[in-house]
């Protein structure tokens, strides 16, 4: 049998979120450092502990995810600031309803009850495909999928695939 393999990476837009998040982490550094050097020495370690925590955390906002489809998987990861990455999630298409864009009419029937994935850059202007999953973890996947992707997908499972 031949093996199917193909990859993708999404960088994910900046969220208004994630701005106010850094923003409040340099503040409260530089208001521990003030008050370290002015008041008194105890905030030196609160200045410590906030630029430990800014250095950790501050990757965390750049974020990538990596799609991997092998053979019925689709491997969700993350990385972080292209230095970490995380597995999110294995897709397996065992229990796949059905794969369509997210405005497509064949999504209709599925109605709501889904726990909806978000794993897409937030780009309004790029094509995002919902892969509706069921049985004992029925959840709704957002991915943007690219050719390749897709064909793959169709090939292992026809008519379930729709590219309205």
């Amino acid at each position: 049998m031949e093996d199917h393999f193909s990859e993708l990476i999404i960088p994910r837009k900046p969220r208004p979120a994630d701005a106010v998040k850094k923003a409040l982490l340099i503040i409260a550094t530089l208001i521990a450092a003030f008050f370290g050097l002015m008041v008194s020495p105890i905030f030196l370690i609160a200045f410590i502990i906030l630029g430990f925590l800014d250095y950790f955390l501050f990757p965390r906002f750049n974020v990538e995810y990596e799609y991997a489809y092998v053979n019925g998987e689709i491997d969700v990861a993350a990385i972080f600031s292209k230095a970490s990455r995380k597995h999110l999630d294995t897709i397996t298409l065992e229990n796949v309803e059905c794969i369509a864009p997210v405005s497509s009419h064949h999504l209709d029937s599925y109605g709501v009850t889904y726990k909806v994935v978000d794993y897409t850059s937030g780009e309004a202007d790029h094509k995002v495909y919902a892969i509706i999953k069921s049985g004992n973890d029925s959840k709704k996947y957002l991915l943007e999928l690219d050719e390749a992707m897709l064909e793959d997908l169709r090939w292992r499972l026809p008519g379930k695939v729709f590219r309205d």
